[in-house]
């Protein structure tokens, strides 16, 4: 049995006489003496060896200024997309775009589920918004219920779904994403799918009809918002981009966004995993890695009695009783405290799904922390 520990105190920044906050987010690297990085959930197979060589050729040019409409980018990108150009937004990462999103349209009433990704509620906060929250139930294991309709009415200004959820790694069921679009467009509300995790799941890029082709009028405004960061494994470089069939929208988002938000390495390693989306076995290659390394992980956790919640994407969601950071920190391995989402607490964690030694590792120092 674990039993709660004190706050592990051999940290980077406390050994040179700083406070040391906790993260709010994973990969807080900088503070922590960390081996293993469960805290952040990436790409197992690491950077490809075409984002590594375009990173280099960006940073030969970085005596120029980045183009501040991102032409070429956005050609590749939407060619990989199946979209238009004039459809994509790319920002500095998902964060800036979800806070130049709230920003342009300036909800009144927003809704989000619980527990989901803080960068909404953040965004919300710094206009104002009132915000209504949609729990989700442990006892449904975390799955988005159609109850989620009820709560969508003529005074909702924008609604965010994450698919797959963060933390929980659930995916939500196409035809129910769908019947959200419908009553968001019916009721005139924008709707901002975050789908950042869902290549590694291997389900494709969106659940929701969108791009060339799809039926725009029906879903109304819909945002696709969409990162680099998770699919190839490079969270510091910092690249995401929203898809939207609303022209209008997306201008009214990059009105919002500073010039040469996007730096030249940034845009030559976008163009670069853009072409990777559809030219190589990449991204499938991973997402059947991470099913079998989820199995393997479900498996070794559930024989410790630790409680694993069932998902889809490159993390899980765990229960334990509190202290597992700790333990797992003063044998340098960091993972995700769930304490700060919405509707869970200390007893909840978030671990990624790695590769096989690194997941052998992990499982080897959870069953000595376990048999003390």
């Amino acid at each position: 049995m674990i039993q709660k520990a004190p706050i592990h105190q051999n940290t980077k920044a406390a050994e040179n006489g700083y406070a040391c906050p906790q993260a709010v987010h994973g990969g807080d690297v900088y503070r922590n003496e960390v081996k293993l990085d469960y805290s952040v959930s990436l790409n197992p197979l690491g950077v490809p060896e075409k984002i590594r060589s375009a990173a280099l050729k960006g940073l030969d040019e970085i005596t120029h200024y980045p183009d501040p409409y991102h032409i070429e980018l956005r050609t590749v990108l939407a060619k990989a997309e199946n979209t238009d150009p004039e459809k994509i937004v790319c920002g500095s990462g998902a964060s800036e775009l979800i806070m130049a999103a709230v920003h342009a349209f300036m909800p009144h009433k927003a809704l989000i589920t619980a527990p989901c990704y803080s960068g909404y509620e953040t965004a919300l906060r710094a206009s104002e918004a009132a915000i209504t929250e949609y729990p989700l139930s442990e006892s449904d294991d975390f799955e988005l219920g159609e109850g989620i309709l009820d709560m969508i009415s003529e005074d909702t200004d924008m609604v965010f779904i994450t698919d797959p959820n963060n933390p929980t790694g659930r995916l939500t069921d196409e035809e129910l994403i769908v019947r959200i679009a419908e009553k968001c467009a019916a009721c005139g509300a924008v709707l901002m799918i975050d789908e950042c995790f869902r290549p590694l799941t291997g389900r494709g890029s969106s659940g929701l009809p969108h791009g060339k082709g799809s039926s725009d009028a029906a879903f109304g405004t819909v945002l696709h918002l969409r990162a680099f960061t998770k699919t190839f494994a490079i969270p510091g470089i910092r690249l995401g981009y929203i898809i939207t069939d609303d022209i209008s929208a997306a201008d009214k988002i990059r009105k919002h966004l500073p010039e040469w938000n996007i730096s030249r390495i940034a845009e030559r390693t976008g163009a670069a995993a853009s072409e990777l989306m559809t030219d190589s076995d990449y991204i499938s290659r991973a997402a059947a890695e991470i099913a079998r390394e989820r199995v393997y992980l479900t498996g070794e956790l559930e024989s410790l009695g630790i409680r694993v919640y069932p998902g889809d994407a490159n993390y899980l969601l765990i229960r334990t009783e509190s202290g597992l950071y700790e333990k797992l920190l003063a044998n340098g391995i960091l993972i995700r405290r769930c304490a700060n989402f919405h509707g869970l607490d200390e007893t909840y964690y978030r671990i990624a799904v790695r590769r096989h030694e690194d997941n052998v590792i992990l499982t080897d120092v959870l069953r000595r922390i376990y048999q003390e």
